[in-house]
């Protein structure tokens, strides 16, 4: 994907957001309150970004932190993704809890760019669209508040594996297609590995 195609995608990104969030809450009841930027835009600005994961977003939903452990969606993901058309879009997407900090192992360095409050920081796509974007990132985490972070995400994650695996076992050979309860499943089985492996490549 060429670098100004990448920013379009992320200037659609703050749009569709600010549109989703306009719509009442009786219709998407999920609210998401921030979009954040991490990964390649936020490096010198190139020719290309690749395909995957080159318009990476953190979206911050009004949350607790129980009901979006990592690779997992809340209630009401599905309906605001379909909502916003994001899902058909070449960016990836991860939803993160409010209460708790944005960053982990991959969401790393990560910049606000758009917020319900605030809408779009347009200097923060002025800064991307120029290759600008590492002088906005905060510091790298210390290893032990990166660690901090793994274990607290990893206690989130193991609740989130055992809830979905209890009602997949308990629901599974109920009438109707089992596939939104085996897709739950996965997301918190996948999830919970990455962060293990992620606190696995921490340790001396």
């Amino acid at each position: 994907m060429k670098w100004t195609t990448a920013v379009r995608v992320l200037e659609e990104v703050a749009q569709r957001c600010a549109h989703v969030d306009a719509q009442p809450a009786a219709i998407v009841p999920l609210r998401v309150v921030e979009a954040w930027v991490h990964g390649a835009l936020l490096g010198p600005r190139a020719q290309e970004v690749p395909d995957e994961g080159g318009v990476a977003v953190a979206l911050v939903a009004d949350v607790p932190p129980a009901a979006c452990a990592w690779r997992s969606r809340p209630p009401g993901a599905g309906q605001w993704l379909a909502a916003s058309g994001l899902a058909r879009r070449p960016v990836e997407l991860v939803l993160r809890p409010a209460g708790a900090p944005v960053w982990n192992h991959a969401v790393r360095r990560p910049v606000r760019f758009w917020s319900a409050a605030q809408g779009t920081d347009e200097a923060v796509l002025a800064a991307v669209r120029a290759g600008d974007g590492e002088r906005l990132r905060p510091p790298a985490p210390a290893p032990a508040e990166l660690a901090a972070r793994l274990e607290a995400e990893l206690e989130l994650a193991l609740a989130q594996l055992r809830r979905t695996g209890a009602d997949y076992a308990a629901h599974r050979w109920e009438p109707g297609s089992p596939l939104a309860r085996a897709d739950a499943l996965s997301e918190a089985a996948l999830g919970y590995l990455e962060l293990l492996d992620a606190r696995g490549r921490l340790a001396p």
